[in-house]
Parts: structure tokens; C-alpha cells; sequence
């Protein structure tokens, strides 16, 4: 049954890179963005294959969701912290994209199921990732990654991340204070407070719900 579910797993995950790496091969970028909810992929996506080989114990956790140990996030932190910026940081980046984007899948596929709450746990802790590198690491391509990943997970697109405006709002409005250039303070911003607006909209329809007879 484990491996049954490590392989959906695996479908899952190259599935959601597959637009993305026909119209973002630059490795130096985040590479997920422009996938919508609609992907079709085989096994052998190449941005999937080299990831996996890069941090194979954090995949091994990811693409299994019968796993319910924690990964070791060391390896990406420190990838994602590197200096000076290499593609390394860029590959980190995406790695935890990936982890992010199935955990939140899986989490919304069982709501208030036995792995639930374990899976949004996991899944906030690797957006402490890129949000701590982006205050560590002063390289303006980086940060613009950094918020494509973030704008991303706002979108709603992919997944499981509609239901997830609340935490990100707060996360991605306190890189203001990490950010000097005025063009990105304003992206921050922005993006905060359409975050902020969904979350309210969010909250007023579930308690309009809660309310109805």
C-alpha cells in the first residue's frame, strides 16, 4: 500500500511541474509558476529527477504520504542560504515549492483526517524556509524568486492553497521590513493585501455559513 501511495505521490508532484518547465527551463528561477490546476506529466520530468537526486531523504518524505516523520529541512536551508547565490539556492527554492505545494494537496484531499493537521504543520514550516533566506541573503534575483514562489501560493491555483490566505498573509507582509528597494516593498505590499482580503472574505463566508440554519 506504501509504495502504491509513494507512487501517487510522485504523479502528483511531476504533474504540477510539467507546464512549468516547458515555459520556465531558466535554473536560476522559480519554476512552478504558470502551472494552473491542470497538469499531465510523466515520471521522468527532469526538474523532478534532478531535485530528487539532489535532496533524496526530503523527497523520500514528500512523495510518501504515509510518511509521517519530519524531513530534514538542514540541507535546503542551507542551500537556500548560500552565498555567493548559485543555482543551488535555486534548486532549494523549488524543492521546497514542491514539498509545499503536495503537502497542502494532500491536507485539503483530508480535511480533518489522521494527517491533516500533521501535513499544514509541515507545510508552514517550509515557508519559514525562503522567508528567513530572504532577509539573510541581499541578491535582488533571489528575492524576485523568492516572491514569484510566494505570489504563487496566493494565487489558489495549485491545489489546497485557496484555504491558506490567513498564514501567508501575515508571513509574506512582514518581508516589507526585510526589503529596502521601494519596487519590491510595493510587490510585498500588494500581495499582502490581496492575502488579507481573501482571508476576510474567507472568514465571512465561513462564519455566514456556520450561521445558516
Amino acid at each position: 500500500m506504501g509504495g502504491v501511495r509513494a507512487v501517487a505521490g510522485i504523479a502528483l508532484v511531476t504533474a504540477l511541474l510539467a507546464l512549468a518547465c516547458a515555459t520556465r527551463s531558466d535554473p536560476w528561477s522559480y519554476r512552478l509558476a504558470g502551472g494552473g490546476a491542470h497538469w499531465t506529466s510523466g515520471a521522468d520530468d527532469p526538474l523532478l529527477v534532478s531535485l530528487s537526486e539532489r535532496y533524496p531523504a526530503f523527497f523520500e518524505v514528500m512523495l510518501d504520504p504515509g510518511q509521517t516523520r519530519e524531513p530534514d529541512l538542514r540541507p535546503l536551508r542551507h542551500d537556500l542560504e548560500r552565498e555567493p547565490v548559485d543555482q543551488g539556492n535555486y534548486d532549494a527554492l523549488n524543492a521546497v515549492a514542491m514539498g509545499y505545494f503536495e503537502l497542502n494537496w494532500r491536507a485539503a484531499e483530508s480535511p480533518g483526517g489522521n494527517t491533516y493537521f500533521a501535513d499544514s504543520f509541515r507545510a508552514a514550516k517550509l515557508l519559514s524556509l525562503p522567508w528567513r533566506a530572504y532577509g539573510l541573503v541581499d541578491d535582488g534575483q533571489l528575492r524576485d524568486a523568492i516572491l514569484d514562489f510566494f505570489e504563487d501560493a496566493a494565487s489558489g491555483d495549485k491545489p489546497g492553497t485557496a484555504a491558506t490566505a490567513p498564514r501567508l498573509a501575515g508571513i509574506v507582509a512582514s518581508l516589507e521590513a526585510k526589503e529596502q528597494r521601494p519596487d519590491r516593498r510595493a510587490r510585498i505590499h500588494a500581495l499582502a493585501e490581496e492575502l488579507r482580503q481573501r482571508a476576510e472574505r474567507q472568514r465571512a463566508e465561513a462564519e455566514a455559513e456556520n450561521a445558516a440554519p
